[in-house]
This record gives structure tokens, C-alpha cells and sequence, in this order.
């Protein structure tokens, strides 16, 4: 009976504030868009009953997102030892492209440990001696690191 009694009175309301803001209007062109947001808004605050599942309104038609959970000192420990080794292992593949070219360069790379653990690589670029040909280096290393990496030249 609780909830009859909450429906009617949301819809007297609903009617009250909608017959309050059409009185507001001023006549003319906004008095037809006026006339449209008040009839939705009187048939959303009838139709509202129908919209509601055990009390939750309309949550059930919008599942919750779970929060990103942080992650634990052990979990931050393996990350950053995880971290450590996959910038070595970039570093040595993208050395490797280098030497194979007969390049000398300088290998900048920075990663970060995400709230999830998981490590994004935030810089990383290759900084060459004036001269050096870097004609498709930029499409070999982002085929052996497997991620775009900037070329520089001093």
C-alpha cells in the first residue's frame, strides 16, 4: 500500500511541477518543446512503477561496474620485478636492431606499474648520432619491440 500511496504522490508532484513550469513558459516557439519535456516527464513519473525490480528503480538496467581493486604489496613487488625484466628485454631486442644495422644509439625507455598491476610503457625512444641512417628503423624496432618507438637524431 506504501508503495501506491509514494506513486501517487510522484505523479501529483510530477503534475504540479510540470503545470508550474508551463504557466512559466513564454508563449511562442518554446511553448511546444516546453509541452513535449513536460508530457515525458508527466509519462515517465506514471510509467515509473513499471521500471522498478524489487525496489532497485532502474540499477537493474545498469549493472554496477566493479572498482578497480589495488593491487597488494606482494602483487606490487612481482609487478615491479616483472617491470624490470620486460624493460631489459625491450632494451636488448631494440639493441639488437640497432647493432644489426651497425647503429650506435641510446636506448630511452620508461614503463609504469598501472593500478591493475599490468605495466604500460609510457617512453620510448632511440636517440641517434647525426648521420646515422634511420631509414625503416622506426618499422623495425615496432616490429621487434612490438610498440612504436620514437627516433631522434642529435
Amino acid at each position: 500500500m506504501e508503495t501506491l500511496r509514494t506513486w501517487a504522490l510522484t505523479i501529483a508532484l510530477a503534475a504540479l511541477a510540470g503545470g508550474i513550469v508551463r504557466l512559466l513558459t513564454p508563449k511562442g516557439s518554446v511553448e511546444k518543446s516546453v509541452r513535449v519535456v513536460v508530457a515525458v516527464f508527466l509519462l515517465s513519473a506514471f510509467l515509473s512503477p513499471m521500471f522498478q525490480r524489487n525496489g532497485e528503480g532502474l540499477d537493474w538496467l545498469f549493472p554496477e561496474v566493479p572498482a578497480v581493486t589495488q593491487i597488494t604489496p606482494l602483487q606490487l613487488e612481482i609487478a615491479r620485478q616483472m617491470q624490470s625484466t620486460v624493460e631489459t628485454e625491450l632494451t636488448n631486442r631494440m639493441q639488437r636492431v640497432l647493432d644489426t644495422r651497425g647503429l650506435d644509439g641510446q636506448i630511452l625507455l620508461n614503463t609504469d606499474i598501472l593500478s591493475d598491476g599490468s605495466i604500460e610503457i609510457v617512453t620510448a625512444r632511440v636517440t641517434l648520432a647525426q648521420g646515422g641512417g634511420t631509414r625503416g628503423l622506426a618499422a623495425a624496432l615496432a616490429a621487434e619491440a612490438g610498440f612504436e618507438v620514437e627516433i631522434v637524431t642529435e
